[in-house]
């Protein structure tokens, strides 16, 4: 493999996962992992990655955040298997909070045609609540505030105030990264306010997030590991992290591979 074709096959890995280490890409290129690194060096001082210790990560900085329409149709299957995983956490009867976002929107459809009933869902997603509409068995409160176009969801002061007052048994969180080191973290300082407070006013929490947001950064904590409750993800998360989630008291849950038709 000439050299041009190492720097993109890391590039193409870095576009569906937050990191690559030096170990994976060593056995990749069959090369040694000395030469490893300088690749890497090499392609930091080009500005196309960062170094980690152990690897690398996007050159995206901590502030980078897709748009609801870039997300949506990526990483479907992987985004369906933990959405099931979350609705088996969810019973009758529940008061749920549902965050915006492209993993979620799946949580939403699946309340929608589910069987589970006599629940609210209160969310800061309009995409979430206009999925939700079309149950009219279902109780829905769309928390208001300050439209982020990007992503569909509301946040700020007025959206804070209302979530004040309000207290649910279950919270399905998402979020942009998630590092042993540093925790839970999203790019927008009152989105992180606003998910914390979240947070704080469920039973439980869980946090939804798919295999390439582990193993990065983003600008703003939501919580450390030591605070969450539970992290759902799908099959193709790394076991070493997940392993030391479980280490520090995290709940995992993996939502299975689905077969795929013949």
């Amino acid at each position: 493999m000439l050299a041009e074709d190492r720097r993109a096959y890391i590039l193409k890995l870095l576009e569906n996962r937050s990191s690559v280490t030096v170990t994976e890409l060593s056995t990749a290129f069959g090369l040694s992992e000395v030469s490893v690194r300088k690749l890497l060096s090499c392609m930091e001082q080009e500005g196309l990655i960062k170094r980690t210790w152990g690897g690398a990560v996007s050159a995206y900085g901590s502030l980078q955040e897709f748009s609801h329409k870039e997300k949506e149709p990526v990483r479907l299957a992987e985004k369906i298997s933990i959405a099931r995983a979350a609705y088996d956490c969810i019973a009758d009867g529940d008061a749920v909070f549902i965050d915006c976002g492209t993993t979620t929107i799946h949580l939403a459809r699946l309340i929608r045609t589910g069987k589970k009933r006599n629940l609210m869902v209160a969310t800061t997603g309009l995409n979430i609540a206009m999925e939700l509409a079309e149950a009219e068995d279902i109780s829905v409160i769309v928390i208001g505030g300050e439209l982020r176009h990007r992503i569909l969801s509301c946040t700020g002061t007025f959206a804070e105030n209302m979530l004040r007052t309000m207290f649910f048994d279950k919270g399905f969180i998402s979020g942009n990264h998630l590092t042993l080191e540093h925790g839970f973290t999203t790019p927008s300082v009152q989105e992180a306010k606003l998910k914390r407070m979240i947070m704080d006013n469920c039973k439980e929490h869980y946090v939804t997030i798919d295999y390439t947001k582990f193993g990065d950064d983003s600008l703003s904590l939501v919580a450390p590991i030591a605070e969450l409750d539970a992290v759902v993800t799908d099959w193709r998360a790394p076991a070493d992290v997940l392993a030391g989630l479980q280490e520090q008291g995290v709940r995992v849950i993996q939502g299975a591979e689905e077969p795929q038709p013949a």
